[in-house]
């Protein structure tokens, strides 16, 4: 039997790099380069409210370690969060997954031990110049079940606490924007609307205001639903809690796609209250926000 001689690998973000999932993706090494022993990815540009399927792995190992931005990881229904330096390991044979918190873009390499998972993105990989896309769930079922990965569907709820619970107020509005921020980019407006309290003011620029949720609701829907993409992103400046009303100020950044139409940017700054709930909880009393553009 001839032995194969393993040489040295570089390759620099330069090289040619791919979506999977309709994020930025570099293959930084596959099995071939390490004799098998692992495959070693990097996604970059994860919008905020991004998240992976909770799958199972069964033929390898899953490591995540976070360049930039925050990440909440799941493994076995257990929830942890970290920002820059933060390791995560999902071994085999346990459910786990991760999703994009916070307010801005995340960066992560993510290895499998042994080789092999990363030809599961390969064959689903999309040229990096075409647009963020759904995936064609026909084909991920198909190439997962080939890689002997189970797909059990979205991520689990994390637990949101109230008053006496660990969480503090703080904590939980974090939640609350991050919901707010996951449902527009999942253009989702029943979620978006699902972040309000029943009798919430929303006030979007060139527009009425919203009176209810039942009417926020509808005015979201026909918002996103003239969208084929949308990112956004939230930069808090301040928010300060009295009582039972919290305030907070900052800015907004969204890039969106009209159906049929040319990629667009805005960008600008608003204001949010909330409000405290009878299950000690928070919801959006008022948003109000207005563009920077003339």
């Amino acid at each position: 039997m001839v032995e194969r001689i393993q040489e040295a690998y570089v390759n620099r973000r330069e090289d040619p790099a791919f979506r999977f999932l309709g994020l930025p993706t570099l293959m930084r090494s596959t099995g071939e380069n390490t004799n098998g022993a692992f495959g070693l990815m990097e996604h970059w540009m994860m919008p905020p409210g991004f998240a992976s399927p909770y799958h199972t792995h069964h033929r390898e190992d899953e490591a995540f370690y976070v360049l930039e931005g925050e990440v909440a990881f799941v493994c076995d229904g257990k929830w942890l969060k970290g920002g820059p330096g933060t390791y995560a390991f999902g071994p085999r044979g346990i459910p786990h997954g991760f999703k994009i918190v916070g307010s801005v873009p995340a960066r992560m390499l993510l290895l499998c031990a042994p080789g092999g998972f990363e030809h599961f993105l390969l064959e689903q990989a999309t040229p990096i110049a075409d647009p963020p896309s759904a995936p064609d769930m026909a084909k991920l079922m198909e190439l997962a079940a080939k890689f002997q990965i189970d797909i059990h569907g979205p991520l689990p709820e994390e637990p949101v606490a109230g008053i006496g619970a660990s969480k503090s107020d703080v904590e939980v509005i974090e939640a609350i924007r991050q919901r707010h921020v996951a449902a527009l980019n999942a253009r989702d407006a029943v979620a978006w609307a699902g972040v309000f309290t029943e009798d919430a003011v929303q006030m979007p620029p060139n527009f009425p205001a919203n009176s209810g949720r039942a009417n926020i609701q509808a005015w979201s829907a026909g918002f996103l639903g003239a969208m084929s993409r949308v990112q956004f992103s939230l930069s808090v400046s301040e928010l300060k809690i009295a009582g039972d009303q919290a305030i907070e100020v900052g800015a907004y950044a969204i890039s969106f796609t009209p159906e049929g139409g040319q990629d667009m940017q805005d960008a600008g700054k608003y204001i949010t209250i909330y409000q405290r709930v009878l299950d000690g909880g928070w919801a959006v009393g008022q948003d109000i926000w207005n563009s920077d553009r003339s």
